[in-house]
This record gives structure tokens, C-alpha cells and sequence, in this order.
């Protein structure tokens, strides 16, 4: 075992924990923690479905990525978050890929940049950098 320090996940507070997880695992490729019987049975207890928990992870295909949770808060957002993703996408369609996943485009190429500044679902802000631009490296 790794003991030293290390990421291990980002909490994003959200109203639909199984929307936007769902959203985030099909933006990144990663995938929607799967839930066996044990978890099934926890959710059942307490009147809950995978559809309705208050806490959904996404786990990336690496295990030194940091999981993804979003976990249903009773507040709305409100202003601009302070931190934000980044998402590399592999051309300006996978911009438009993001869009038919349930994203808005907020800023195109802001200020000439080449990246686009978007919002999840739920309003979070991230950025979507097409690879194909200025040699695919990232800034």
C-alpha cells in the first residue's frame, strides 16, 4: 500500500447525483459505480433507488485517478464555482459531443483561446479542449 499523500476524489454537491454522474462517466469514459446487492439492499432500506441515492461515484479507468462523487445537496447553485474540470476532447466535435450529453456552451474560444468554457447539466462550469488544436498539447 501507497502511503503517501495523494488525491482521492472530487465532490461536486448537485441536485440529480445519478443525472450528472451519468453525465461526467459518459464525458470522460469513465464509468458509474456499479451497486451489487449489498448496496441495492442498503438504498432499498432507506427508500432509495440507484435513481434516487444521494451519493453517486464514477470511477475512472486508472486507480490512481481520483473517483468522482456527486452527492444531492438541498441547495441550488448559486454564482461561479471557484473551481472547475478541464476535459480534453479529441477535435471540435467532441464539443458538440458534450452538447448532445446535456451540456451548454457558455464561452466559444474565449478571447481567441481554444478552448470552450461550457456547463454541465446542472450549471458547473469546465472547459472542453479540442486535442486536435495547436498540437493537441494541453495549456
Amino acid at each position: 500500500m501507497d502511503d503517501r499523500p495523494g488525491l482521492r476524489s472530487v465532490v461536486v454537491d448537485c441536485r440529480d447525483p445519478a443525472r450528472l454522474a451519468r453525465f461526467w462517466a459518459d464525458t470522460l469514459g469513465w464509468a458509474v459505480q456499479a451497486y451489487d446487492d449489498d448496496d441495492l439492499a442498503w438504498l432499498a432500506a432507506r427508500g432509495l433507488t440507484p435513481e434516487t441515492d444521494p451519493s453517486v461515484g464514477v470511477i475512472p479507468p486508472e486507480s490512481f485517478l481520483p473517483t468522482l462523487w456527486f452527492n444531492r445537496v438541498p441547495e441550488p447553485k448559486v454564482g461561479k464555482v471557484r473551481i472547475h474540470m478541464d476535459v480534453n476532447v479529441p477535435d471540435a466535435s467532441g464539443i458538440d459531443r458534450l452538447v448532445g450529453l446535456g451540456a451548454r456552451v457558455l464561452e466559444p474560444n474565449p478571447g481567441g483561446e481554444r478552448w470552450t468554457i461550457m456547463t454541465d447539466p446542472e450549471g458547473n462550469e469546465f472547459c472542453g479542449f479540442p486535442l486536435d488544436a495547436e498540437g493537441g498539447t494541453q495549456e
